[in-house]
């Protein structure tokens, strides 16, 4: 991905996408680009956007409540409505042990 977009105003989408690849990743190449999807004025959004689609993502919920990238907790807090439906959802366990 082009890191340059980040620093974009209009690029809230991008530093979406941006942000999440590095989550699901676990492994930050650019702390700078990674650190500025949060710090654009629109990182309530930007965090909200990451939330709501860990809610209908099985693979980026698992990343986000294991990254050691954010703290998941932290982020929930300020959402209430959002930290309902993760605590009241949990994650199905899977059979990966038996595979």
């Amino acid at each position: 991905m082009h890191c340059q977009r980040v620093y974009d105003l209009a690029a809230r989408d991008y530093r979406v996408r941006y942000a999440i690849t590095v989550i699901l990743r676990d492994r930050v190449t650019n702390e700078g680009a990674f650190n500025c999807c949060f710090e654009m004025g629109d990182e309530d959004e930007v965090r909200r956007t990451i939330l709501r689609r860990g809610l209908k993502n099985k693979r980026l919920r698992d990343a986000l409540e294991r990254s050691h990238l954010i703290d998941i907790t932290h982020w929930l807090a300020r959402y209430p409505d959002l930290a309902g439906a993760y605590y009241a959802d949990p994650p199905s366990t899977s059979n990966r042990d038996e595979q």
